[in-house]
Parts: structure tokens; sequence; C-alpha cells
């Protein structure tokens, strides 16, 4: 609680009030209608709005911002956005608002590239976080509360929306820019990254941009099997992207764009095992009696920064192609999107303390040997969304349109088995189709000139075939099952919203949202003889009011939401007792429920001060079932949801001075913390043996400093997590029947960076 006096003193006395996020896109500069310049256009509506206009709780940056705060991963940021939780690599470890139940359930936050969404709808075959680089981002939007009627399933929380860079027919630009990186007690790393717009004539644009980057390791490795014992975290990443503009006349435009990036790894984001008793049959650590009481510390068992695993590969490829068409006919805005995006992705775990023990009894060994598991998940997706939109008078402005989806996905197992057993025993494919049919419309009437009244609807319908086919050895066919198994199931959803809000200015707005949005069910192949073959979707309903607006132009911007989020049938992870595989079920209910406070304060010439504070309070509202036969998760009501801060803050100022008529310096810093958080949900059954994780709290604070010659070149020196804190970024313990492990967060990092527009 003292850190959370600090955190809370410090933003009072910068902000006065406590103060945002929204404010760090302010660099953005998007020529649109009605938008004066430096003024934050979104297209969360699918429509270009000031910011300040649109009735929904968002977080925007602009590319200038992040390469500002110097940023190259984009899940660094994630901490910094009111409401967003994170809790593994997977698109499904994020969450908005305490919308999730953690576990390898399907997405509860939607994430888009240019209103296309990145891998899968449902949980198969989701690929790691998008690793997207500034050179090819012109900004990332941040919608809060769910987001059904416009942008359909699984977006429960809300949704992370990253707006592409488009070709400019006015002016030739570029910019390179050189980084080197540093990471107290590791290796170094380097980031190269250029991007450049070339305007053929009035009517024809290209733009390209790429990136190289090899990050700094830092972890090591105790595991006597491994290939080295320091800095063994290496990751590789590059990609590219191209983009062409063409507009054969003025009233009609096409933008034409591929996206390629490539991961390789090892060991990348390896969690450390962290202290407390645990209890495994094949780990070296000490068994005890009192295990199941014992609470886990963060402490790293093998020493700082160090794991204790076999070495993991992790291979990841993506792609995106797509092609937008606008046209402007008779007053009505049409818009055609069509896109094609595959994702792979190849990793290696050591889960040699989840399956040794079994493998040893099964095949009757002296010891239990080592296992690893390669995953290979694949999703390859077609989208295809045609919409028109504009106003009617004065009085209404509307859109309507009609979206498909096909999506082929995959999750793909093979347990190999090393040291006193050499074995494959068991290798499971489970290809999968997903189809979504979906119209939507929205109408927004503009009673007064003050006041406007939104409502929308969405429905959708979806196909799923899924199949699994395991072929095992004849010691583990009894444990696991072999054969190929089908299941199909069909679904159906309804989502609205409505949203009065009122202008009491042109720059100042109040409303009131209420919203819906639904998370698709699906088959079940995994799921024991006595566990239903499908299981439900689940839906939300959220109540908000918001505020947003500059209270004092050019000094302070406020932007702040109260909201009630209200789930019900609640997709939940269960796990065959005997197999140890995972399925999905049903639950009960739960709620979410807080405050989001933002501001920008501007107090002088040349200096920023943005901050955000959020109290978020999520839990249960039944307990959870009891599932007959196989192992489930206790929950009883009340308990908090997984991964959720009860509070967060944090606060970034910047200060630009002149020191030469061609010199301008710059400095700044941000302040981020993170209160506690509750673990996953332990199992419900006997084998559960430990009390469910408390994430503690923690604090950073970068600082940085630059020069600007020209206008032109720039320099920049950065510390990351300035105080060398390791905060526990996500942690697990397989619901407590494992031993806990951590992913903290990444040491002290000195960084510098050159760059050059032109």
């Amino acid at each position: 609680m003292k850190t959370l006096k600090l955190v809370i003193s410090v933003s009072t006395a910068a902000v006065a009030l406590a103060a945002s996020m929204p404010a760090l896109a302010q660099d953005a500069q998007v020529a649109e209608d009605g938008a004066s310049a430096g003024e934050i256009i979104v297209t969360a509506q699918k429509r270009a709005e000031r910011l300040i206009d649109v009735p929904v709780a968002i977080s925007a940056i602009s590319a200038d911002a992040l390469t500002t705060q110097n940023i190259n991963r984009l899940s660094e940021y994630f901490d910094r956005v009111p409401g967003l939780q994170y809790s593994n690599q997977r698109v499904s470890g994020l969450a908005l608002r305490g919308v999730t139940t953690g576990g390898a359930t399907s997405p509860t936050v939607a994430l888009l590239v240019d209103d296309v969404q990145f891998g899968g709808t449902t949980g198969t075959g989701q690929p790691p976080l998008p690793d997207f680089d500034a050179s090819a981002v012109s900004r990332v939007e941040v919608l809060r509360g769910p987001q059904g009627t416009l942008y359909g399933a699984s977006s429960l929380g809300g949704l992370i929306k990253y707006v592409l860079k488009e070709p400019d027919t006015k002016e030739f630009s570029g910019r390179i820019e050189l980084g080197g990186t540093a990471v107290s007690h590791g290796d170094t790393g380097y980031a190269v990254r250029g991007s450049v717009n070339i305007p053929i004539n009035d009517w024809l644009a290209v733009l390209g941009s790429g990136f190289k980057r090899e990050d700094a390791a830092y972890l090591n490795n105790a595991n006597p099997q491994a290939l080295k014992a320091k800095d063994v975290n290496s990751r590789d990443v590059w990609g590219f992207r191209g983009a062409a503009l063409i507009k054969p006349a003025d009233n009609f435009r096409i933008v034409l764009s591929a996206l390629r990036q490539k991961t390789d790894a090892m060991n990348s984001d390896l969690a450390i095992t962290a202290g407390g008793v645990p209890v495994c049959a094949a780990c070296t650590l000490p068994s005890s009696p009192n295990a199941a009481t014992a609470v886990t510390t963060f402490e790293p068992v093998y020493g700082d920064l160090t794991i204790n695993s076999l070495d993991s590969i992790n291979k990841a490829k993506f792609q995106l192609y797509s092609a937008r068409a606008e046209l402007e006919l008779g007053g009505v805005n049409i818009t055609s999107i069509s896109a094609w995006s595959r994702a792979d992705n190849v990793i290696t775990s050591d889960v040699s303390r989840v399956f040794g023990g079994l493998l040893k009894a099964v095949y009757g060994l002296p010891t239990a040997p080592t296992v690893q598991i390669a995953n290979a998940d694949r999703t390859h997706k077609f989208s295809q969304e045609l919409r028109l939109g504009g106003d009617i008078g004065t009085s209404f402005t509307w859109l309507a349109g009609g979206f498909y989806t096909v999506e082929h996905a995959a999750t793909d197992q093979t347990l190999i088995a090393s040291g006193s057993l050499t074995a494959t025993p068991y290798i499971g494919t489970g290809p999968g189709t997903y189809r979504e049919y979906a119209g939507f419309a929205d109408l927004t009437w503009h009673a007064t000139d003050k006041l406007d009244i939104q409502v929308g609807g969405r429905y959708a319908h979806n196909k799923q075939h899924n199949e699994s086919t395991l072929n095992t050895s004849p010691e583990t066919a009894p444990v696991f099952g072999s054969g190929t198994t089908i299941a199909d199931s069909s679904d159906s959803a309804f989502t609205w919203l409505i949203s009065p809000s009122y202008h009491f200015s042109r720059d100042i707005i109040a409303y009131a949202r209420v919203a819906t949005g639904y998370r698709p069910g699906g088959p079940n192949i995994a799921a024991p003889p006595s566990v239903a073959k499908s299981f439900s979707s689940d839906k939300v309903i959220n109540y908000e009011l918001g505020f947003k607006g500059k209270v004092v132009p050019g000094l302070l911007t406020l932007d702040a939401s109260l909201f009630q989020i209200d789930w019900k049938d609640i997709q939940l992870q269960g796990t065959d007792s005997i197999s140890s595989l995972t399925f999905l079920t049903n639950g009960g209910k739960a709620r979410s429920r807080g405050l989001e406070f933002a501001a920008s304060l501007t107090p002088w010439q040349g200096m920023s001060i943005d901050a955000s504070l959020t109290f978020t309070d999520a839990t249960l509202t039944e307990d959870l079932p009891t599932i007959a036969n196989a192992t489930g998760l206790k929950g009883l009501n009340g308990d908090r949801l997984p991964f959720s801060a009860k509070v967060a803050a944090n606060v970034t100022a910047q200060q630009v001075f002149p020191l030469t008529d061609r010199l301008e310096g710059n400095v700044g810093f941000t302040l981020v913390y993170v209160g506690d958080r509750a673990g996953t949900f332990v199992t419900d059954a006997a084998n559960a043996t430990r009390p469910r994780m408390l994430l503690p709290e923690y604090t950073t604070v970068d600082i940085r400093g630059g020069l600007t010659f020209d206008e032109v070149w720039s320099a920049n020196l950065y510390v990351r997590n300035l105080f060398d804190k390791r905060g526990v970024a996500a942690a697990d313990n397989r619901n407590g029947v494992n031993v806990p492990t951590a992913l903290f967060i990444q040491p002290r990092t000195f960084g510098v960076t050159l760059a050059r527009s032109f």
C-alpha cells in the first residue's frame, strides 16, 4: 500500500486531479474535415471521428508516441493502458476490464489490423501476440467495453485496433532509425527500421516499411541438458509492409496492403520457477506434506533470472493481404474490405512436470523421463465486409453492412519423451473450421444540436466443424485415447447498443452506453465422457457513464468512465483428471465494475503530463460448478477473476525545450504502477496441491532524453525499469496442480536510438 500511496500522490501533484492516456496520441496528425490541427482522429465506429466525439471509452496512441517512449514491442505498452490485463503470450492472454477466467479459453479481446481480425475467433490455432513494429503502424486504438455490435464475436471486454499507415499522394517522405539496447545482467541487442512514402502522381502512391530486431538476452538456464547456460532467451524478429493507394477518381480510392512478419526465438519469454513448496512427480524440488497450503512467494528457486528447462524453440510467421475500396456515391459512403491472413506458430515447451510422472507410471519406468510438447498452431482466414453509411440531412447518421469469414485452424501436438524413455507417446492433430455470417446496422439521431442518441444491432450465425485424431502408443492409449473424433456445432447471437450523448460544447461530451457482446461456443472434442460435447456462447452486457473533454482548453483534458459489466454462462477450462488434457465448459455468472479516470495537462510551453488511474473490481457472482468425473475449477461467489488489478496507475511527463534555433532537447519519464492480481482458479479436485496464487504489485520507472536537429535528425537515450524491479507480469501453476512459474518484466534496459527523417 505504501507504493500505491506514492503513485497516487505523484499523480495528484502532477495533474491536480489524476490524469491520462488518450492524450498520448496528441501528436497524430490526421487531416479530416472538421478536425483542427493536432486533434486525435479515430475510426472506432468505422468512420473517421474526433476521439472526443466518440461515446466510447478509448485509449489511442500514435506511432510517434510509441517511438518517443522507446517501445519496440507493443506488449511492452500493455501495462500503460487503463483496464488492460496481460497474462501470457497468446491472444487469449489479453483481457480488458477484468473479463477473463484465465486458462486456454477463446479470446475475450479482439485484435484487429485495419478492421481485419488477427488470429482466430475461437481458441483453436491461436497465434502468439503480434509483434507489429511502429514503422508500419499509424496508431493503436484500444476500445474498452464490449464491441459486439460493430465488430462481432470475441470482443466481450473490448478490442485493440492497429491502424496501419496509408500512402500519401502529396509528398515524398521517409524515416530511418538505428537503435541499440543493453540489459543489466544480460547481453546486448539492436534494432533497425525504416519507411518511405513515394507519390507517383496525383492518383497513385506507394509506401514501404521494414524492420529487423534482435532483442537482448538476459536469462540463464540451470538445466544440464540446455545448449548453453547464459543469455539463453534470444529473439530475432523481422518484417516488412507494402501498400499502394490508387485514386482513379475523386470519389473512389483503393488501398492494397501486404504485411509479413517472422520471429525466430529460443527460450524467449520462458517463465522462471517461483518459490513455495511444490509437489510434482518429475521435478527435483523438495516435496512436503504441507504443500497444499504452501503460498507461492515468487522468489526464483534457481536464482535471479534463471530458468530450469529444456530448450524451447519458437518460430512464428504472420501474413496479411488486404484490399480496401471506398466509394462515395450520392452522399452514401460504400466500403469493401477483403482480406486473407495466415498465422503459423511452432513452439516446444518443457512439460516434464506435467507428464513425466504419468509416463513413468504407464510405462513402468524406474525414473520419470523428460518430456517436451511441440505445439504447431496455424490459422488461415478469409474475411469480407461490405458496409454503407452516410447522413440523412442533419438529423441522422447511419451505417449498415454485412460480414463473412471462414477460418481454417489447427492445433497439432506431439509429446516427445527422452531420458529414461525415448518415444513419442502422443501425437494429436486438431483441424477445425469456423464460418460466420453477420449483418449489422447503426443509427445516430442528432435530436438537437447538443443531444445525440445512438442505437445499433448485429445478428451473427456461425458454424463450426472440428476433428481430432490421436495416435498413441499401446501404453498411453488407455490414458489419452486413440482414433478420430468429429464434432460440429452452430450458434447464433444478437448484440445491440443504446448510447445517448450530450455535447456541452464542441469539446466536452457526456454519454451513457448500454452495449452487449458475445463469444461463440463450440465443439468440445477433448472432453471426458461425462462432459457435454459442446459448450455454449457466453454473453456480457455493459452499463457505462462517461465524460470526456477539454475542460480548460489548451491546459487540461479529462476522460472518465464508470462501468459495470454483467457476464453470464462464462466459459471455463476444465481438465481430464486421467489424461491431463483440457476442455471447455460453461459456468455461472460474474461481473466487473470500475472507474477509469484519465487526463492530460499542458501547464506551460513544451510540457505535457499524462496519467491514468483505474479501479477494477471483477468477481464471480455465482459459485463455479462441479464437473462430474472430471476436474473443474474451484471458485466461490465473490472470488476475484484472474489477472485483474484492483488498482493501476501511470504518469508520463515530457518537457521539450529549444537549445538553439536549430537544436531542440527533450527529457521525460514514465511511472507505472500495477496492483496485485489473483492467479487462475485452482482445480476443484484433491490433486490441487497449492492455494490460488496472488501476483504481487509492482512499480517501474522509465527515464529518457534526446536531441532533435533541424527537425530532421534525432538522438535519444533511455533507461527502462530504472530501478531494476522484478515485477511479476504473469504466472501459472496449472490451476494449483503443478510447480508455479512466473514471467517477470524485463530487467533494467539501457538504450540509444539515432533517426533521420526526410
